[in-house]
């Protein structure tokens, strides 16, 4: 293992509370390999994510996959030697993204398949934002790997939706938020899901692994474990 990680770059923002856990976590997580005063060496493009949201709105997902492509570039010219996308929904975009780089770009999406698959699942359900859920990105990405992957029907979806984007993503967190996103996570057990994808980095502040009884994937937590096996390796 090296002694010293290797540089990775961060297009956050997308909500900034998500790039304050990715950070949070890949810190801890070379200290706790490295010891010391070991840290991650970061380089972090953090996006008003007001903008970001009406360019989903808008239906602009060109534009946000020329955008996020140019400033990946970016970082890597600032010398990242891996791009993360710190967000489920804006994998939507990583085609762009890893056409416009020649460094990795370590995929969330593979992270927890491969998690999945280690598990032995091939049901399990999806939470996120309305566009993960509704666009067929991500479910086809799960699908490519033999995973099926199920989501709520409406008005569920929707309410999902409206609770990351309209309160989640500011730091708020309802009352009886999480036991109603437990109780939309059972309706899916109930349609055959064996565990559960946390598939908005928000959803761990409303339900996390210990509410529930099936496997739990932390999208989050297990991008950054891929991050940092490729940060650390010889």
């Amino acid at each position: 293992m090296r002694t010293q990680p290797r540089r990775l770059g961060l297009l956050g923002g997308i909500t900034w509370h998500s790039s304050l856990e990715f950070e949070r976590q890949l810190n801890e997580g070379v200290n706790a390999r490295l010891g010391g005063s070991s840290a991650a060496d970061l380089l972090v493009r953090s996006y008003d994510f007001q903008q970001i949201a009406d360019a989903q709105a808008a239906g602009d997902w060109d534009g946000l996959g020329a955008t996020f492509g140019a400033d990946a570039r970016a970082l890597q010219a600032a010398g990242a030697e891996a791009i993360l996308i710190c967000a489920n929904t804006m994998h939507k975009v990583a085609p762009a993204v890893s056409a416009a780089i020649d460094v990795p770009l370590i995929h969330m999406l593979d992270a927890t398949a491969d998690a999945i698959a280690a598990a032995g699942l091939d049901t399990v359900a999806l939470l996120g934002t309305g566009y993960t859920m509704r666009d067929p990105f991500y479910r086809d990405h799960m699908a490519a790997r033999g995973i099926t992957a199920v989501v709520p029907d409406e008005p569920v979806l929707t309410q999902v939706h409206d609770l990351i984007y309209g309160s989640l993503a500011r730091g708020i967190v309802p009352e009886g938020a999480g036991a109603w996103m437990r109780e939309v996570f059972l309706a899916l057990r109930d349609r055959g899901a064996q565990g559960l994808i946390s598939g908005c980095t928000e959803i761990p502040m409303v339900l996390t692994a210990g509410d529930i009884d099936e496997p739990y994937f932390d999208s989050v937590a297990l991008h950054v474990t891929a991050a940092l096996d490729f940060a650390l390796a010889d």
